[in-house]
């Protein structure tokens, strides 16, 4: 049975610091990393928060992550940069690429940062936020091992390969588009497994081939939009492994775990491009007619990014909620 409680934001920052400190990780590193895993719960995303820290420790202490490694760059190429991430830890890699793709925006109002070998990033709209808090439109994503068939086909040979793309606001709620190539991430379909609740749609094929919203029975994940997400997790891998010179999809998954995978960060510094008022003003005309049409039974119309945001605020006023199987975890580290 699912046991649910929360707990404060506070609390759950410092028992992920204290682990992490104890660890072998310091300084801004602890920091860092604390608050992504912390801010993925708060937001509604403990498939890649709570539920994934204690994962995430176990492969730094098996080494499978190299705790002292870090991205650094290998070819700078005007506004973009070629970096290697060591396989060191995937947040901390994520945050000095998007961070040094802001910086070249900076300079040439575009900046781009391909990133190889590195290692899981967990919430990928995480980086998305840092562009959009920084004033900037991010794009960025990544690919990963075999986790889904190409249309028509039955065996595994693409990766769900997140996208992200954030359109900042001056209010902070950000435009946060994340996405993976399946109808439902591994981790939400994880959830959803343990809980017995039904997706809204089908979310992938059950044994008999038939398209199911039931995640136990889920065999193979369904692409969005069927060949057409087939397509972009396809082009999205090879575009990331291309121009980062690291490794696609299909090299990833002749390993025996998933690790050195290929990412791009993109930031476009919008005080370079116009006025802010003017900026703001057009993107919240558009979000305004977007929310003014009518919504079916039941349902609401909200802009990517706008649910996580109500829910980070509620969490920070009620407590973040919680699987205990995943807190008395990290209870015990």
């Amino acid at each position: 049975m699912r046991r649910v409680k929360t707990i404060p934001y506070e609390e759950m920052f410092s028992q992920f610091h204290r682990v992490l400190t104890a660890t072998g990780f310091d300084g801004d590193d602890t920091d860092t990393l604390a608050r992504v895993f912390a801010d993925n719960s708060r937001d509604g995303v403990p498939s890649h928060g709570l539920n994934r820290f204690p994962g995430f420790i176990r492969d730094v202490q098996s080494g499978r992550v190299d705790l002292a490694a870090r991205a650094a760059p290998v070819a700078a190429l005007g506004a973009m940069e070629q970096w290697d991430g060591h396989r060191g830890p995937g947040v901390l890699n994520g945050m000095a690429s998007m961070g040094r793709a802001i910086e070249l925006a900076r300079q040439y109002t575009v900046g781009a940062v391909a990133l190889r070998n590195t290692s899981h990033w967990m919430r990928a709209g995480a980086y998305g936020m840092l562009a959009a808090d920084a004033g900037c439109i991010g794009i960025c994503w990544t690919n990963t091992s075999r986790l889904m068939p190409p249309y028509g086909g039955l065996d595994k040979r693409l990766g769900n390969n997140p996208l992200v793309m954030a359109i900042p606001r001056p209010d902070g709620d950000h435009v946060l588009l994340d996405m993976a190539m399946t109808q439902f991430s591994g981790g939400r379909m994880g959830i959803h497994a343990r809980t017995g609740e039904p997706f809204p749609v089908p979310g992938g094929y059950d044994r008999d081939g038939q398209l199911t919203t039931d995640a136990g029975a889920i065999e193979r994940a369904l692409p969005i939009g069927h060949w057409k997400g087939s397509g972009l997790a396809l082009c999205l891998d090879l575009v990331a492994a291309l121009l980062s010179g690291g490794q696609t999809t299909t090299q990833i998954s002749r390993q025996d775990n998933e690790a050195g995978v290929s990412q791009v960060y993109l930031a476009f510094d919008l005080s370079r491009l116009g006025e802010a008022e003017s900026i703001a003003a057009s993107v919240q005309d558009t979000l305004t007619e977007l929310a003014s049409g009518e919504a079916l039974p039941g349902e609401q119309v909200t802009w990517p990014g706008q649910r996580s945001a109500g829910k980070g605020r509620a969490a920070l006023r009620d407590g973040v909620p919680v699987e205990w199987e995943f807190w008395g975890e990290v209870l015990a580290l």
